[in-house]
């Protein structure tokens, strides 16, 4: 219980955006800084909060159901408490966050889960003190990375990959938008970091509360270049099947058909002044 004290004590904050959109990229940035301790994946949205929710509303229906009949006569147990599975989900991440920053002298702890864009009104619920960092990047972009990376459904088409993936993106966006604008989230776009990751970074430090010198942040930026976390492998080299993409902007166009990239400027023009990207 000390630890989970202490570590609610410190800067908490969760990172996501799209798979394939440079959230990685963002977690290891924070993570090379001192204070800081970013790890990725817990998996909080799919792997902790579904399942939890299905399992405290199935304890309540097993509940409700032995009172109804076992002990229809006695009273049997009360109804469970409203917010169980928020005060169990909220104690199980941060027991995980405390694990996480163990052994390191920390003032912001953070965990990068692509889908926590999904999870991030119901976090701030939980933490109200916390601070929310969605990585955006071109849509199409990101598709091309995707189609190269996961593994695709057999005989699917490049254009119905691209709709499967569009109202998720639609969502996510909107999710980090709505965070941002309540002043409890900040965005930064793989376009400015790719053009100018010192001033990104140090700006996403700031908005931690953590050192932002240019030393600090210089340090962070040299150990996550592409080149050293892919193993050698120059920006602009694309390998399909590879965690690590190419690290270029506007790679979708050596992938994505021009059917597919339409579909995509079709569905979610509506960012590309949001977020500064040209079509």
């Amino acid at each position: 219980m000390a630890a989970l004290s202490a570590t609610a004590g410190l800067r908490l904050f969760f990172l996501g955006g799209a798979p394939r959109s440079g959230t990685t990229w963002v977690q290891l940035l924070l993570d090379a800084h001192p204070a800081i301790s970013c790890r990725g994946e817990a998996l909080f949205p799919q792997a902790l909060a579904a399942p939890l929710d299905a399992l405290v509303g199935q304890w309540g229906q097993a509940v409700a159901a032995k009172n109804a009949t076992v002990f229809r006569d006695l009273g049997g147990y009360p109804p469970l408490p409203e917010g169980l599975a928020d005060l169990l989900l909220g104690t199980a991440v941060l027991a995980a966050l405390a694990a996480q920053a163990s052994g390191r002298a920390v003032r912001a702890v953070g965990e990068k889960t692509p889908e926590n864009v999904f999870l991030f009104p119901r976090l701030a619920t939980l933490f109200p003190a916390a601070r929310f960092i969605g990585v955006a990047r071109e849509p199409r972009d990101v598709l091309a990375s995707a189609w190269r990376f996961f593994p695709r459904v057999a005989g699917e088409t490049q254009e119905a990959f691209v709709d499967r993936a569009l109202p998720a993106l639609d969502q996510g966006a909107r999710a980090m938008l709505a965070l941002a604008e309540s002043g409890a989230g900040m965005i930064v776009t793989y376009e400015r970091l790719r053009a100018a990751p010192e001033a990104e970074l140090a700006g996403l430090c700031r908005f931690l509360g953590v050192a932002a010198d240019a030393a600090t942040v210089g340090l962070c930026v040299a150990r996550c270049r592409f080149e050293l976390l892919s193993g050698g492998r120059a920006a602009g080299t694309a390998r399909d099947g590879a965690f690590l993409g190419e690290g270029v902007v506007g790679g979708w166009r050596r992938t994505l058909s021009d059917a597919a990239a339409a579909r995509v400027v079709a569905a979610l023009g509506w960012m590309y002044p949001v977020f500064g990207w040209g079509v």
